[in-house]
């Protein structure tokens, strides 16, 4: 038998919430999620959507996260990134707003 039958694909999913694509399922409640694409969404019209922004927007999200949602949050803005961060349970979201790619994630 070859080996790719006993193979799985993991496929990923995501769903379309307050105007992003939402990688699903998010490992954050409901509504800190949808504080986290409404800053999102705001710090992109405030900042413009331009990639050379991404630092100001990210600065902008991680500020509003530590104060309404206690440190340290670190956040990741872009249009081409690769990942690997541990973070604390239930604290950790990726979506899209357009071609912006946003992760969010708290870890001590």
């Amino acid at each position: 038998m070859a080996q790719n039958q006993d193979e799985q694909k993991v496929q990923e999913e995501y769903k379309t919430l307050w105007g992003a694509r939402i990688l699903w399922p998010p490992d954050m409640p409901d509504d800190m999620l949808e504080d986290a694409v409404k800053v999102s969404l705001s710090s992109l019209e405030e900042f413009g959507r331009q990639e050379r922004e991404g630092t100001k927007i990210a600065q902008k999200i991680k500020q509003h996260f530590d104060e309404n949602h206690k440190p340290y949050w670190h956040v990741t803005v872009g249009k081409n990134f690769g990942c690997h961060s541990v973070h604390e349970k239930q604290r950790f979201v990726y979506f899209y707003v357009d071609q912006f790619a946003f992760m969010i994630y708290k870890a001590q």
